[in-house]
């Protein structure tokens, strides 16, 4: 009896040693973030396994945005949970994040190290937000065309950036009153500084992250950038060099910026803590969505929530935007900050090359880098 177990386990722990390599291969290798990652996940479960159907991941993507989660840790339960279970989703999520946690921790670790006040490196960095800043109002486009519709989402997407813009609002307060107007428009229509708090605030991350990383930019702003800041106080140009640097290097965007963040309120353990909790809500609710797929689609509630907030993400986008074509068009010169035409024209560049190509915005950050730090030969 035990060798008939021992062979029914065999072809099960193949499956999970194979997600577990190709999740952790796709993360290692693939720049860009979630929908990169989706991109080449599709690829490669269908055409290189055939464990998908070809073009099922993206024609599954509203689902997999539709759940609180990173696209791209979203992507790997989906394509676990399918092919073994809750087991399959828990190590094809571990194996996506691993890359990036154990990549930008490094980084991490000698970030103060660098030499960010090279004026060489000062313009790659400056290159580098103005692409983020391209490819935001890029994002911004898109996700509006999509996600705002009738009546309700013009406003809701301008009234959430206007209340983190203008009056410095929570932006989870504001994604928590959408979600709670959309619920109401469903029903009614129709009838401290420790490792301590690393768990809550993160666990509230993974459960805000609706549609990809850039959505978290307008928190982490609120949370962690300038004197007032309740749980660390860096500057806005570390800030931006930051979510450069989890641009350019591989895995998901959110896990870099978590990797970083919680590395600053408690260390490597900090680090870790801050990774999984991100991570954990994403896990519990899709695996749970997957299981009661239709159900899930059809609930009255799920839908208004979902209807609510769709809106002011986008508005949380647009905030994010704003604040990057803020740091990408100025430049730190000896007299202060000054505006820079380069980053405006990489600005504007990277916009249009995001909507009118299929660059992956990886490519576009670091060419944008290549040009901001080129601009400094031509520097008085």
């Amino acid at each position: 009896m035990n060798s008939k177990r021992e062979s029914s386990d065999r072809p099960r722990l193949r499956t999970l040693a194979r997600l577990a390599f190709e999740f952790f291969k796709i993360s290692l290798f693939v720049v860009g973030g979630g929908y990169a990652i989706l991109a080449v996940a599709d690829r490669v479960f269908s055409e290189k396994l055939g464990w998908t159907r070809p073009g099922e991941l993206v024609e599954e993507l509203p689902v997999i945005q539709m759940i609180p989660g990173l696209i791209a840790g979203n992507t790997a339960i989906y394509v676990g949970h399918k092919m073994a279970g809750r087991l399959g989703a828990a190590v094809a999520l571990v194996a996506v994040a691993l890359p990036s946690f154990a990549i930008f921790l490094a980084v991490t670790c000698g970030f103060a190290r660098l030499p960010i006040g090279n004026p060489w490196v000062e313009g790659a960095l400056l290159g580098a937000r103005a692409a983020i800043a391209g490819i935001l109002a890029g994002t911004v486009w898109k996700a509006w065309r999509k996600n705002v519709s009738g009546m309700y989402g013009p406003m809701a997407a301008c009234a959430a950036a206007t209340a983190i813009i203008a009056f410095r609002i929570n932006p989870a307060l504001v994604l928590l009153v959408a979600m709670l107007f959309g619920l109401a428009r469903e029903l009614g229509g129709r009838t401290c500084l420790s490792i301590s708090a690393i768990p809550l605030v993160f666990l509230k991350y993974g459960l805000l992250s609706f549609g990809g990383g850039f959505v978290l930019v307008p928190l982490y702003m609120d949370e962690f950038v300038g004197p007032s800041a309740p749980l660390l106080q860096i500057s806005a140009e570390e800030f931006s060099n930051v979510m450069a640097l989890t641009q350019m290097t591989p895995g998901p965007i959110s896990i870099n910026a978590a990797t970083f963040f919680g590395y600053r309120l408690g260390g490597v353990c900090g680090s870790a803590l801050a990774t999984a909790c991100l991570l954990l809500p994403s896990w519990f609710l899709l695996v749970w969505a997957l299981e009661s797929l239709e159900r899930w689609k059809a609930n009255r509630v799920v839908r208004g929530v979902l209807d609510g907030v769709r809106p002011a993400t986008v508005g949380l986008l647009l905030s994010a935007a704003y604040a990057f074509i803020r740091m990408g068009v100025w430049r730190t010169a000896p007299s202060g900050m000054s505006f820079s035409p380069v980053g405006c024209a990489l600005s504007i560049a990277a916009a249009a090359v995001f909507l009118r190509t299929r660059l992956a915005p990886a490519g576009l950050i670091f060419a944008c880098a290549a040009v901001g730090a080129a601009s400094q030969a031509f520097q008085p």
